[in-house]
Protein backbone atom coordinates (compact mmCIF):
# COMPACT_ATOMS: atom_id res chain seq x y z
CA UNK A 1 0.00 0.00 0.00
CA UNK A 2 1.33 3.43 -0.89
CA UNK A 3 2.63 5.58 1.94
CA UNK A 4 0.42 8.46 0.82
CA UNK A 5 -2.75 6.58 1.80
CA UNK A 6 -3.95 8.00 5.15
CA UNK A 7 -4.12 5.71 8.16
CA UNK A 8 -7.49 4.65 9.62
CA UNK A 9 -7.61 7.43 12.24
CA UNK A 10 -6.60 10.13 9.76
CA UNK A 11 -9.09 8.84 7.21
CA UNK A 12 -11.84 8.90 9.84
CA UNK A 13 -11.00 12.51 10.71
CA UNK A 14 -11.15 13.44 7.03
CA UNK A 15 -14.54 11.75 6.64
CA UNK A 16 -15.94 13.61 9.65
CA UNK A 17 -14.55 16.95 8.46
CA UNK A 18 -16.05 16.39 5.01
CA UNK A 19 -19.42 15.53 6.54
CA UNK A 20 -19.38 18.65 8.73
CA UNK A 21 -18.60 20.85 5.75
CA UNK A 22 -21.38 19.27 3.75
CA UNK A 23 -18.98 17.97 1.12
CA UNK A 24 -19.83 14.32 1.80
CA UNK A 25 -22.56 12.65 3.87
CA UNK A 26 -21.30 10.55 6.75
CA UNK A 27 -22.09 6.86 6.27
CA UNK A 28 -23.13 4.55 9.16
CA UNK A 29 -19.86 2.62 8.97
CA UNK A 30 -17.64 5.73 9.03
CA UNK A 31 -17.67 5.90 12.82
CA UNK A 32 -16.64 2.25 13.09
CA UNK A 33 -13.52 1.62 11.01
CA UNK A 34 -13.81 -2.13 11.57
CA UNK A 35 -17.24 -2.22 9.98
CA UNK A 36 -17.47 -3.08 6.28
CA UNK A 37 -18.99 -0.42 4.01
CA UNK A 38 -22.77 -0.67 3.66
CA UNK A 39 -23.54 -2.03 0.20
CA UNK A 40 -26.28 0.00 -1.43
CA UNK A 41 -29.24 -1.97 -2.73
CA UNK A 42 -30.10 -1.47 -6.38
CA UNK A 43 -33.13 -2.21 -8.51
CA UNK A 44 -35.65 -0.97 -5.96
CA UNK A 45 -36.37 2.46 -7.43
CA UNK A 46 -39.79 1.52 -8.77
CA UNK A 47 -40.85 -0.31 -5.59
CA UNK A 48 -43.50 1.18 -3.29
CA UNK A 49 -41.91 3.25 -0.53
CA UNK A 50 -43.17 0.99 2.27
CA UNK A 51 -41.83 -2.16 0.63
CA UNK A 52 -38.50 -0.61 -0.27
CA UNK A 53 -38.00 0.80 3.25
CA UNK A 54 -38.72 -2.59 4.85
CA UNK A 55 -36.26 -4.37 2.57
CA UNK A 56 -33.54 -1.76 3.12
CA UNK A 57 -33.95 -1.95 6.90
CA UNK A 58 -33.78 -5.75 6.76
CA UNK A 59 -30.64 -5.56 4.66
CA UNK A 60 -28.97 -3.30 7.24
CA UNK A 61 -29.94 -5.73 10.02
CA UNK A 62 -28.68 -8.80 8.16
CA UNK A 63 -25.37 -7.17 7.27
CA UNK A 64 -24.84 -6.10 10.89
CA UNK A 65 -25.50 -9.63 12.15
CA UNK A 66 -23.24 -11.16 9.51
CA UNK A 67 -20.36 -8.92 10.59
CA UNK A 68 -20.80 -9.57 14.32
CA UNK A 69 -22.22 -6.13 15.08
CA UNK A 70 -25.10 -7.25 17.27
CA UNK A 71 -25.65 -3.83 18.83
CA UNK A 72 -25.99 -2.26 15.41
CA UNK A 73 -28.47 -4.97 14.43
CA UNK A 74 -30.46 -4.29 17.60
CA UNK A 75 -30.58 -0.58 16.79
CA UNK A 76 -31.87 -1.29 13.27
CA UNK A 77 -34.51 -3.68 14.58
CA UNK A 78 -37.18 -0.97 15.26
CA UNK A 79 -36.91 0.14 11.61
CA UNK A 80 -37.52 -3.43 10.46
CA UNK A 81 -40.48 -3.78 12.81
CA UNK A 82 -41.97 -0.49 11.63
CA UNK A 83 -41.55 -1.52 8.00
CA UNK A 84 -43.24 -4.88 8.50
CA UNK A 85 -46.03 -3.26 10.48
CA UNK A 86 -46.75 -0.97 7.54
CA UNK A 87 -46.78 -3.87 5.10
CA UNK A 88 -49.20 -5.83 7.30
CA UNK A 89 -51.46 -2.78 7.42
CA UNK A 90 -51.52 -2.62 3.63
CA UNK A 91 -52.23 -6.35 3.30
CA UNK A 92 -55.07 -6.05 5.82
CA UNK A 93 -56.53 -3.09 3.90
CA UNK A 94 -56.52 -5.09 0.67
CA UNK A 95 -58.21 -8.00 2.42
CA UNK A 96 -60.89 -5.70 3.80
CA UNK A 97 -61.54 -4.22 0.36
CA UNK A 98 -61.96 -7.69 -1.16
CA UNK A 99 -64.17 -9.16 1.56
CA UNK A 100 -66.38 -12.01 0.25
CA UNK A 101 -70.15 -11.65 0.20
CA UNK A 102 -72.24 -12.75 3.16
CA UNK A 103 -73.12 -16.13 1.70
CA UNK A 104 -70.43 -16.55 -0.91
CA UNK A 105 -66.79 -17.29 -1.43
CA UNK A 106 -64.22 -14.86 -2.71
CA UNK A 107 -64.76 -14.12 -6.39
CA UNK A 108 -61.09 -13.40 -6.99
CA UNK A 109 -59.26 -15.84 -9.20
CA UNK A 110 -55.80 -16.98 -8.16
CA UNK A 111 -53.38 -18.38 -10.71
CA UNK A 112 -51.60 -21.53 -9.55
CA UNK A 113 -48.30 -19.97 -10.62
CA UNK A 114 -48.88 -17.01 -8.28
CA UNK A 115 -49.76 -19.41 -5.46
CA UNK A 116 -46.50 -21.23 -6.12
CA UNK A 117 -44.60 -17.97 -5.57
CA UNK A 118 -45.99 -17.99 -2.03
CA UNK A 119 -45.10 -21.64 -1.49
CA UNK A 120 -48.77 -22.70 -1.56
CA UNK A 121 -49.26 -26.23 -2.94
CA UNK A 122 -51.85 -26.62 -5.67
CA UNK A 123 -54.00 -28.94 -3.54
CA UNK A 124 -54.35 -26.17 -0.92
CA UNK A 125 -55.56 -23.59 -3.42
CA UNK A 126 -59.18 -22.89 -2.53
CA UNK A 127 -61.60 -19.96 -2.52
CA UNK A 128 -61.71 -18.63 1.05
CA UNK A 129 -65.01 -17.46 2.50
CA UNK A 130 -65.82 -14.85 5.15
CA UNK A 131 -64.65 -17.14 7.96
CA UNK A 132 -61.23 -17.60 6.38
CA UNK A 133 -60.94 -13.85 5.81
CA UNK A 134 -61.75 -13.09 9.44
CA UNK A 135 -59.16 -15.66 10.49
CA UNK A 136 -56.60 -14.02 8.18
CA UNK A 137 -57.22 -10.60 9.74
CA UNK A 138 -56.84 -12.11 13.21
CA UNK A 139 -53.54 -13.66 12.17
CA UNK A 140 -52.33 -10.27 10.96
CA UNK A 141 -53.13 -8.82 14.40
CA UNK A 142 -51.19 -11.66 16.02
CA UNK A 143 -48.21 -11.03 13.75
CA UNK A 144 -48.22 -7.36 14.72
CA UNK A 145 -48.20 -8.38 18.39
CA UNK A 146 -45.27 -10.69 17.67
CA UNK A 147 -43.41 -7.79 16.08
CA UNK A 148 -43.76 -5.71 19.25
CA UNK A 149 -42.44 -8.61 21.31
CA UNK A 150 -39.50 -9.18 18.96
CA UNK A 151 -38.61 -5.50 19.09
CA UNK A 152 -38.15 -5.90 22.84
CA UNK A 153 -36.69 -9.42 22.98
CA UNK A 154 -34.29 -8.93 20.04
CA UNK A 155 -34.86 -12.50 18.82
CA UNK A 156 -33.32 -12.02 15.41
CA UNK A 157 -33.81 -15.58 14.16
CA UNK A 158 -37.58 -15.40 14.68
CA UNK A 159 -37.67 -11.97 13.05
CA UNK A 160 -35.87 -13.35 9.98
CA UNK A 161 -38.64 -15.89 9.45
CA UNK A 162 -41.31 -13.23 9.84
CA UNK A 163 -39.54 -10.86 7.44
CA UNK A 164 -39.25 -13.63 4.86
CA UNK A 165 -42.98 -14.28 5.02
CA UNK A 166 -44.32 -10.72 5.21
CA UNK A 167 -42.12 -9.22 2.50
CA UNK A 168 -42.85 -12.06 0.08
CA UNK A 169 -46.59 -11.78 0.71
CA UNK A 170 -46.41 -7.99 0.31
CA UNK A 171 -44.51 -8.32 -2.98
CA UNK A 172 -47.16 -10.66 -4.38
CA UNK A 173 -50.21 -8.75 -3.12
CA UNK A 174 -48.80 -5.43 -4.33
CA UNK A 175 -47.88 -6.78 -7.77
CA UNK A 176 -51.05 -8.88 -8.19
CA UNK A 177 -53.64 -7.24 -5.89
CA UNK A 178 -56.50 -9.21 -7.44
CA UNK A 179 -55.03 -12.38 -5.92
CA UNK A 180 -55.06 -11.06 -2.34
CA UNK A 181 -58.55 -12.26 -1.42
CA UNK A 182 -57.74 -15.83 -2.43
CA UNK A 183 -54.07 -16.23 -1.60
CA UNK A 184 -53.44 -14.07 1.48
CA UNK A 185 -55.79 -16.05 3.78
CA UNK A 186 -54.19 -19.34 2.70
CA UNK A 187 -50.65 -18.00 3.10
CA UNK A 188 -51.43 -16.51 6.53
CA UNK A 189 -53.02 -19.76 7.67
CA UNK A 190 -49.97 -21.74 6.55
CA UNK A 191 -47.66 -19.40 8.43
CA UNK A 192 -49.78 -19.56 11.59
CA UNK A 193 -49.56 -23.36 11.42
CA UNK A 194 -45.76 -23.22 10.92
CA UNK A 195 -46.04 -25.02 7.59
CA UNK A 196 -42.60 -25.73 6.08
CA UNK A 197 -41.07 -22.90 4.07
CA UNK A 198 -37.77 -23.50 2.29
CA UNK A 199 -37.12 -19.76 1.98
CA UNK A 200 -36.53 -19.39 5.72
CA UNK A 201 -33.02 -20.77 5.20
CA UNK A 202 -32.21 -18.71 2.12
CA UNK A 203 -29.60 -15.96 2.31
CA UNK A 204 -30.74 -12.35 2.06
CA UNK A 205 -29.31 -12.09 -1.47
CA UNK A 206 -31.28 -15.17 -2.56
CA UNK A 207 -34.48 -13.74 -1.11
CA UNK A 208 -33.89 -10.34 -2.70
CA UNK A 209 -33.32 -11.90 -6.11
CA UNK A 210 -36.55 -13.86 -5.69
CA UNK A 211 -38.51 -10.76 -4.65
CA UNK A 212 -37.18 -8.82 -7.64
CA UNK A 213 -37.93 -11.65 -10.04
CA UNK A 214 -41.43 -12.01 -8.60
CA UNK A 215 -42.20 -8.33 -9.18
CA UNK A 216 -40.84 -8.56 -12.71
CA UNK A 217 -42.92 -11.67 -13.42
CA UNK A 218 -46.16 -10.26 -12.04
CA UNK A 219 -45.76 -6.71 -13.34
CA UNK A 220 -43.87 -7.07 -16.63
CA UNK A 221 -44.92 -3.64 -17.90
CA UNK A 222 -43.54 -1.66 -14.95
Amino acid sequence: MSSIVPGPQKKLEQEIDAARSGAKPLQPGDLNTSAPPQEELTGLDDWPESLRSAVEAEHARVVALATNRRRTADRVLPDVVHGLDQLLDEIADRLQSQKPGLFGKSSAQADADIADLLGIPTDELTSPGRGEHRAALRTIKQLRSQLKELETSHEHSKLTRLVTFVVRLAVVTDSAPESTATLAPIALDRYAKSSPDTQWDWTFDQKLDFWKQTRTTLTPNT
